[in-house]
């Protein structure tokens, strides 16, 4: 989580709030989107001087701001540096996989069928995101963010090597994107997978 929350401090500031529907927009299947979870990881951050805290008053509310520092921006380079090990997912629930054995045929077929749907449920939320994601107006925001505020600015092309925040912002959005299609990908080819699995079991059953 500390991780994530760097890595959307590193594009602009945040609030825990706004981190919080980051997260659940985007980051549902990778980490929790409780705000207990979010703010334990945003004082971790912020004992490590990894981000600091901007207090205001706005409308009459209080409200706390996120930043990075460069003490974040290069813990965070130095995370990324280090090739993302994806063959090692734990996922408890394949327990319930390696033991469905132990079922008859029917609930066998029945719970293939929920995890199908599940898996379909999945897919189509994925779809959902990546349809109502405008590139082009993402990347002219960021952009602007970026040039409203110097600090910020001047991070990126530190943490990117160039001074062409327009291209850094390209590719940036475009390695994002390429994540989603991942889940995408994963998402479609699990559904396959066990769509498979059920004729087998059907064509065994009969």
């Amino acid at each position: 989580m500390d991780k994530l929350i760097l890595g959307l401090l590193i594009l602009k500031r945040l609030t825990v709030y706004e981190i919080r529907g980051i997260v659940q927009k985007y980051f549902q299947s990778m980490c929790s989107d409780s705000l207990g979870s979010i703010r334990s990881a945003v004082n971790k951050l912020l004992d490590a001087e990894m981000i600091t805290c901007n207090e205001y008053v706005e409308r009459s509310v209080n409200k706390k701001e996120y930043s990075i520092t460069d003490k974040g921006r290069d813990m965070f380079l130095e995370w990324v540096h280090t090739p993302a090990n994806l063959s090692t997912p734990k996922n408890i629930e394949l327990t319930k996989f390696y033991s469905m054995g132990f079922l008859d045929a029917e609930k066998r077929t029945q719970s293939l069928n929920e995890s199908i749907t599940m898996l379909e449920n999945t897919l189509a939320k994925l779809m959902e995101i990546k349809n109502s994601v405008n590139i082009a107006e993402g990347k002219s925001q960021i952009i602007a963010e970026w040039e409203r505020d110097h600090e910020y600015k001047e991070g990126i092309k530190r943490v990117t090597q160039t001074s062409d925040i327009a291209k850094a912002a390209s590719i940036i959005g475009d390695f994002q994107m390429l994540c989603l299609q991942y889940e995408i990908d994963m998402a479609i080819f699990q559904i396959e997978w066990f769509k498979n699995l059920k004729v087998q079991e059907e064509a065994n059953n009969d």
